[in-house]
């Protein structure tokens, strides 16, 4: 008898298991994954295979799709070799004025005061520093990578390198998504 022995199924039924969410087998081209459903929103979690032209790149992406008539955008990333560059260069980011994480984040937004009022909540910081592995961003972009959305619709995405095998890490994330959503409609961003 052949078993199918992919990591994704196990940790995708174990993380909907854990919380409750829905488990959706992948087809075609579509990994499998998990969605859980917060308030009004849907927050997805599942793989996805980047290509540029003959390489390819396995991401873990968590996506929430979301409404606003504000067009407030940010991106918060893991600062690394290439970002240390850019700012010798001029690029400029978004300080907040906590010393840890100005140091191990890049902030960049379209409304600074609406950024630092986001991330003066002591928990998010916290699971960005647990986390590590950030790239979180507002995007009017489905699936981060591809089409654009139609007017007033954009996501709120997370992605790192991989596919994940680590459940501690799914939770902080889930937990994270849950505090900033809560923070922008509080914010009435969303």
């Amino acid at each position: 008898m052949h078993q199918k022995n992919d990591s994704k199924i196990n940790i995708w039924k174990e993380f909907a298991n854990k919380t409750n969410g829905i488990f959706k087998d992948g087809y075609s081209w579509q990994s499998d994954s998990v969605v859980i459903i917060y308030k009004n929103w849907k927050i997805i979690f599942d793989n996805y295979t980047l290509w540029s032209g003959k390489y390819s790149t396995e991401m873990t992406r968590i996506i929430v799709p979301i409404n606003s008539n504000n067009d407030f955008r940010f991106e918060i990333y893991k600062e690394g070799l290439i970002r240390k560059i850019e700012k010798l260069f001029g690029a400029q980011d978004i300080q907040i004025g906590s010393e840890d994480f100005d140091k191990a984040f890049i902030i960049k937004s379209n409304n600074e005061l609406k950024i630092k009022s986001l991330l003066r909540n002591t928990v998010i910081r916290s699971l960005f520093l647990e986390i590590k592995d950030v790239n979180i961003q507002i995007s009017d972009h489905k699936g981060i990578w591809e089409q654009k959305l139609p007017e007033n619709q954009f996501e709120l995405s997370f992605y790192f390198d991989g596919k994940t095998a680590d459940l501690q890490k799914l939770d902080q994330i889930l937990e994270l998504f849950k505090i900033i959503l809560n923070e922008l409609h509080q914010m009435s961003i969303i």
